[in-house]
């Protein structure tokens, strides 16, 4: 793994929010918030250590952390879904030290509080399904489950718009914390969809280069690749016989 100084990238605007709670003297607050984030990243980094991924980096940002992994996109659901939860398993972890702590007046109550304020706001937060948060990956898992992969992204992208929208709406925005959250997510928005062209070349590719595990066959009553769903193996309906996806693909990826 890369070292602590190389592994951990920490955004310009979050040395903003950094200096506006120093500046406001709420030192043990930001101490709180940013162990807090750190120690969900942890989470991640654990299950994908477990898992075999490489870690490329961890950006810290001022809504919290994303963890980036050098992984296949047609990696099992299953993983996608684990390294989603560790974060927020963490988070409850977090919970039962610093109940221990606090039980054993190792910790005051007014930090214990803060603690558990601090913890259930991000824990909560994480949990929306707004793109890049754990709850929007969870949930496009579970889309990704029941849909082909384009279709999943598309039910996905919907509910976190209208989330966002949602918590725009839902927060007051006169304070630099709520700018720079806003900010980031609809950053993170528009470049998810802008990216997804090249996410779904990259699926179908990897499909064609690759011989992943998949747990199911499908048969599909026509051609079209857009029915491609991760974990299943697609076989399509081309006259009066079938077809595999990787004659398929083969075709569209000819050049190889």
């Amino acid at each position: 793994m890369k070292n602590i100084k190389h592994l951990f990238n920490i955004h310009v605007s979050t040395y903003f929010l950094i200096l506006s709670f120093l500046f406001t003297g709420l030192i043990k607050n930001i101490i709180l918030i940013y162990f807090i984030v750190l120690f969900h990243e942890l989470g991640h980094l654990f299950i994908i250590k477990v898992l075999g991924y490489k870690i490329l980096r961890v950006d810290i940002y001022p809504s919290g952390g994303v963890t980036q992994i050098d992984k296949k996109i047609n990696t099992k659901i299953s993983h996608d879904l684990l390294i989603a939860s560790f974060g927020i398993l963490f988070q409850i972890i977090l919970y039962c030290i610093f109940t221990f702590l606090y039980s054993f007046s190792f910790i005051r109550s007014s930090t214990y509080e803060l603690f558990f304020t601090y913890n259930t706001t991000i824990l909560l937060f994480n949990l929306l399904p707004i793109i890049p948060l754990d709850g929007y990956q969870f949930l496009r898992c579970i889309w990704e489950i029941l849909f082909p992969f384009k279709k999943a992204f598309k039910i996905s992208f919907v509910i976190s718009l209208i989330a966002v929208l949602l918590f725009i709406t839902y927060n007051h925005l006169f304070s630099l914390n709520n700018y720079l959250i806003i900010t980031f997510l609809i950053y993170k928005i528009i470049y998810e969809y802008k990216n997804f062209k090249y996410q779904n070349y990259r699926f179908q590719l990897e499909r064609y280069l690759n011989d992943f595990p998949y747990q199911k066959i499908k048969n599909e009553r026509k051609v079209d690749l857009s029915l491609l769903k991760k974990d299943t193996y697609h076989y399509f309906k081309k006259g009066n016989t079938y077809v595999s996806e990787k004659k398929v693909l083969g075709k569209k990826f000819s050049f190889y």
